[in-house]
């Protein structure tokens, strides 16, 4: 009975002590679980309270998860970061990073925008702008953490928002996106629930107003700002939504394990993630359709990269593009299990922070550290004592995979030295710059990169560095340059064995790390201390040979001896031969006998002195020699091989578009293909692989040469460049060869052409982007004129116009010209015309008449309209747009250096003598020479000369961004056509050097290397109706507004990657040979 009366009591305790247990629950079970060691570094820069607002909430998610440091602490965030400290009583320290980063596994970069004397004192709640007392990521300070992620095991980087805009430097911004594989656009952006509210700084309204008008926006809205405090909003009536809509990517649910739809409302950076597939969430902004357009305009879109992430062999990053762990109500309390859950789901409606930022971390720091990638590692192999890593079989190349030799199809690209504002000899390229291209080029599913000189000590370093994180080497093929001008002047190459065996020593000191380099004008020097000796596949002496010395090396030398060196012997070789294989042999010996080291072998060679001969050919220069590698052979102690080394183009020599076989070779998919011919003759008369070392075409207004199939050298889209470039790597892999490498990588403003040499300035051509010389432009990275972001396009918006704060030149409220605008840049001369009602140019063409040069030009014009128009001013060039079908640039027949040099010297086309009358009233189509005249030598037929008109100007969008974009775009039309928008290439103009005001003088007067310094170009506007003059800016009979800009030194541009650039990388990653290994 008394057990019976107990029993209540027992059920009450029971039910007290499970629901006291229950209600605990979350305390007890977090104090049982397992703490782990997990070392996090926090940079945070921007701290101007004891709140720790910008890194709290990460140190909340490390202390919940019950992660602890190597001390075995849990995180303060007092007293675990580096960075600025503020005290008692205004006072603030600062704490730098320690000398060595080794021992932490992650390293966590929150804001480093940094700590300003207003916001420090705590009186700048409507954010105005101070000085800075502390802020942004140092040189020094990366060049720890590199170090760290490089050497170390296995770390993980995290940086947030503000990691790349100010006050970062340039130089910072290069290297952190680097390590990040995403570059900033220079854009950082928020959302704003009420634009009227002191969340909005005074600066942004201010400079708002300052450029553009009045703040008058109420309610919620965005606020854009670019790098140059340039303002945009997106007010409430252009919004479908509050705030940016985050969300995750497949790759991000699969790597956090969930679905995540959530809202962001407060700072974020527009980034672009060099990979797409390493976009793990995504920003989508809530904007009506016009507002997309509108935003486009100024290179703002309405979807990009949230969080990015980057992992390589030796460390992963992250990159999250707003301020996510800023966070202003995080619990004291963190030893509470399920917490964080009951929050994302329950307790914190628009928390972003609770939402998002947390459930990610905590997948994060539990599956998402760095895991490490399967690298394919280089192998070697060692026979005798010597080392290899490659050698030759029947037909390709081949590297040691698992212990077995195994064909490599070469998919190359070649690198020059020289970059915008630099000579070559300058050996400008930045490591930043070469890795930042490595990475891009391993991208394009490239194994082979190819270089024809020395470069920097930072080359190799930037090489190495790349090859140790990536998952698949890219291989080097080494050229040694030898001195061409000394070459041809000695008429000998035996003179020049000396130097070229000094840079063949330096080549191969330099791959194995053990180089001290004197200066050299025109040549890179310095400390080689990087051995990259296991990357380098093979090594490619010499350059294009030049006909007419190696002539004469063979007749000065007749009757030699064959060689017999070390390594290797020739057989029926020529005298130049011989000497190829003396250099070669000694290359080798020297790398054996130092380094116990061989590299495959072979020199370059080209078309003009291969080993066929060419009947078809008109020139002799063209077939005068041959140079045999089949009479250079390697003795059997060179373990490593030789190959053929080719430069072979589709539109050069001439009997390339001449020989029949070649014009009706069909290719492998059946279509007839000369370049493909040629290459099938080619490779038969061989007797170990070939490589085409350089193939390609450029992607450039100017052409040199044409060919009967569409791949002439220029006058391509970069559309047209990517499937020409394919068709020629298919047809070198489809006849049998070890593959090819496209010339070339970058764009290379210093180069020149023969149809456009004497145009310009010789000593000023890397200032400045011509788009006339194609030699300039066969890169598949382009060089676009203007810092990113700046750039004007032709796409028939104004918003580019807009953002750069252009003023009218002309406007009138009456008529159809509304407003002509103009400015310049390193490309181009840019015009913009407003019009009042839609073009219609096919009946009433609109003209613009400049006057570029003092005291000549024509002031009574018959190519405008009916009879003669009289302009009041001379008048060097007229820029006619009369439609799609009839739009061109005429130029003076007084100041046409096509015609004086091939009409008036040359004696090549038919005389005008009007020419020489400086007031004539006629204009010339502009034009470039592309041919003289010939004579097939089996046919005997007379071939013409050959000529184009290249001031034509072609429409459509030069806006990369654009779907249908056209990089040879020269004049756009918008929607409504009452916008024209249009660039002039400056050497169309006669501009010889634009960052000087440099133009062609009185050509009869000194020719075309006269030249005359302008302060500006006179302009006029015409539009024309029935034949006759209907409007004219400016009217009444006053002077045409003076175009002027400023001068330069050093050029502004920004890298950008051709379309053809993705069309390679597809060409790449398709196009193989039987049993290769992806």
């Amino acid at each position: 009975m008394k057990r019976l009366k107990n029993k209540p009591r027992l059920y009450v305790i029971l039910f007290t002590v499970l629901f006291v247990a229950a209600v605990t629950a979350p305390f007890w079970l977090w104090q049982i679980k397992g703490s782990k060691k997990l070392n996090v570094f926090i940079i945070d820069k921007t701290v101007p309270d004891q709140s720790y607002r910008e890194h709290n909430g990460l140190v909340w998610v490390l202390n919940n998860e019950k992660y602890k440091t190597d001390d075995g602490e849990a995180y303060s965030a007092k007293k675990h970061y580096s960075g600025f400290k503020p005290g008692e009583g205004g006072k603030f320290s600062t704490i730098g990073l320690p000398e060595n980063l080794e021992r932490q596994d992650v390293i966590y970069l929150a804001d480093q925008y940094g700590v300003y004397e207003e916001e420090f004192s705590g009186g700048n709640k409507l954010g105005k702008r101070s000085e800075m007392l502390y802020g942004g990521l140092q040189p020094e300070e990366l060049d720890q953490i590199e170090t760290a992620l490089h050497t170390g095991k296995g770390k993980t980087f995290i940086a947030e928002f503000n990691t790349f805009g100010s006050p970062a430097t340039p130089e910072v911004r290069s290297r952190i996106s680097n390590i990040l594989n995403a570059d900033w656009t220079g854009w950082i952006g928020r959302y704003f629930p009420d634009m009227t509210s002191e969340e909005v700084p005074v600066w942004a309204r201010e400079q708002y107003e300052k450029q553009t008008g009045k703040w008058e926006f109420s309610g919620p809205g965005f606020v854009f700002v670019n790098q140059e405090d340039y303002v945009v909003v997106a007010p409430a009536n252009e919004l479908t939504g509050k705030g940016a809509k985050f969300s995750y990517t497949n790759a991000g649910e699969k790597r956090f394990g969930q679905k995540l739809d959530t809202a962001y409302q407060y700072w974020f950076d527009i980034i672009e993630a060099r990979d797409k597939s390493e976009i793990l969430a995504s920003y989508r902004l809530p904007l009506k359709e016009k507002a997309k357009e509108r935003l486009a305009g100024f290179g703002i879109p309405a979807d990009f990269p949230a969080v990015v992430s980057h992992e390589n062999a030796r460390f992963t990053s992250y990159y999250f593009a707003g301020d996510f762990a800023d966070e202003g109500e995080v619990p004291s309390i963190y030893q509470t299990k399920g917490l964080a859950e009951w929050r994302q789901f329950l307790g914190a409606e628009n928390s972003f922070y609770w939402e998002a930022y947390v459930p990610m971390m905590k997948k994060l720091l539990k599956n998402g550290l760095h895991k490490g990638v399967d690298q394919q590692k280089v192998q070697l192999a060692e026979n005798g004592g010597i080392k290899t890593n490659s050698k030759t079989g029947d037909d390709y190349i081949q590297v040691m995979r698992n212990g077995k030799w195994e064909n490599l199809l070469i998919k190359g690209v070649n690198m020059g030295i020289g970059k915008p504002g630099h000579f070559p000899g300058e050996a400008a390229i930045t490591k930043d710059e070469y890795i930042r291209w490595f990475k891009a080029i391993g991208a394009m599913n490239t194994n082979a990169l190819r270089i024809y000189t020395l470069h920097p000590p930072v080359f190799y370093e930037a090489l190495k560095e790349y090859n140790e994180t990536a998952k698949k080497p890219l291989y080097l093929f080494h050229g040694a340059w030898v001195n061409e001008d000394e070459l041809v002047k000695g008429k000998d190459a035996y003179l020049s064995t000396e130097d070229f065996k000094t840079e063949l020593t330096y080549l191969v000191d330099i791959i194995h790390g053990n180089a001290e380099l004197p200066e050299r004008k025109g040549h890179a020097s310095g400390s080689y201390k990087t051995d990259i000796s296991k990357y380098v596949l093979g090594i490619i002496a010499g350059i294009e040979w030049d006909p007419q010395m190696t002539v004469s090396t063979n007749e000065k030398h007749k009757g030699m001896k064959q060689y017999e060196g070390t390594y290797f012997r020739t057989d029926g070789a020529s005298p130049f031969e011989i000497w190829l294989a003396q250099m070669i042999d000694y290359t080798a010996k020297y790398e054996t006998d130092k380094y116990g080291w061989q590299h495959t072998m072979s020199f370059t060679n080209w078309v003009t002195t291969d080993l066929l001969k060419h009947p078809s050919e008109p020139s002799k220069e063209e077939d005068v020699v041959t140079v045999n590698p089949n009479h250079i052979l390697p003795k059997e102690d060179f373990q490593a091989g030789v190959f053929a080394s080719y430069h072979i183009y589709p539109y050069y020599p001439d009997f390339l578009n001449l020989d029949e076989k070649y014009l009706k070779y069909k290719d492998a998919d059946g279509n007839p293909n000369n370049y493909a011919g040629y290459l099938n003759d080619l490779i038969k008369e061989h007797s170990m692989p070939v490589v085409v070392a350089e193939f390609g075409v450029p992607s450039s207004r100017g052409i040199a040469h044409s060919n009967p199939f569409g791949m002439g050298q220029g006058k391509h889209s970069e559309q047209e460049q990517g499937d020409i470039n394919t068709t020629l790597f298919k047809s070198i892999v489809d006849e049998g060869y070890a593959g090819g490498m496209v010339f070339s990588w970058q764009d290379e403003w210093f180069k020149k052409t023969w149809n456009t040499m004497d145009l310009d300035n010789p000593s000023r051509r890397p200032f400045w982007d011509n788009q006339q010389t194609n030699e300039e432009h066969f890169g598949i990275l382009g060089f676009d004129p203007g810092e990113k972001g700046t750039t004007i396009y032709p796409d028939g918006k104004i918003d580019d116009w807009v953002k750069l704060g252009s003023k009218p030149a002309y406007q009138s409220k009456e008529g159809s010209i509304k407003e002509a605008h103009f400015a310049a840049d390193a490309g181009y001369l840019h015009f913009l015309l407003k019009l009042n009602e839609p073009a219609n140019l096919e009946k009433m063409p609109i003209s613009l008449l400049l006057d570029t040069v003092p005291g000549q030009g024509q002031k009574e014009i018959k190519n405008l309209g009916e009879g003669r128009f009289k302009s009041g001013f001379g008048t060097d060039f007229i820029i006619n747009l009369g439609g799609e079908k009839n739009s061109r640039v005429l130029v003076d027949s007084y100041y046409d250096p096509f015609y004086y040099y091939y009409g008036y010297m040359l004696k090549m086309i038919a005389e005008k003598p009007y020419a020489q009358d400086k007031v004539n009233g006629v204009f010339h189509p502009v034009k470039l020479a592309l041919n003289k005249k010939r004579v097939h030598p089996i046919t005997k037929e007379v071939l013409p000369f050959e000529d184009i008109e290249t001031g034509v100007l072609t429409y459509g969008t030069g806006n990369p961004k654009d779907k249908n974009f056209n990089s040879l775009t020269d004049i756009s039309l918008s929607k409504d056509k009452k916008v024209i928008e249009g660039r002039i290439a400056w050497q169309l103009i006669n501009i010889k050097d634009p960052s000087q005001h440099e133009a062609m003088g009185d050509l009869w007067k000194g020719g075309p290397k006269k030249s005359v310094f302008i302060d500006g170009i006179r302009i006029a506007v015409t539009q024309a109706e029935n034949g006759e003059i209907k409007e004219l800016f400016p009217g009444g009979g006053n002077e045409p507004y003076v175009f002027t800009w400023k001068k330069w030194q050093e050029p502004y541009y920004h890298e950008r990657l051709k379309e053809s650039y993705y069309i390679m990388k597809k060409a790449y990653e398709t196009i193989g040979i039987e049993g290769e290994r992806k």
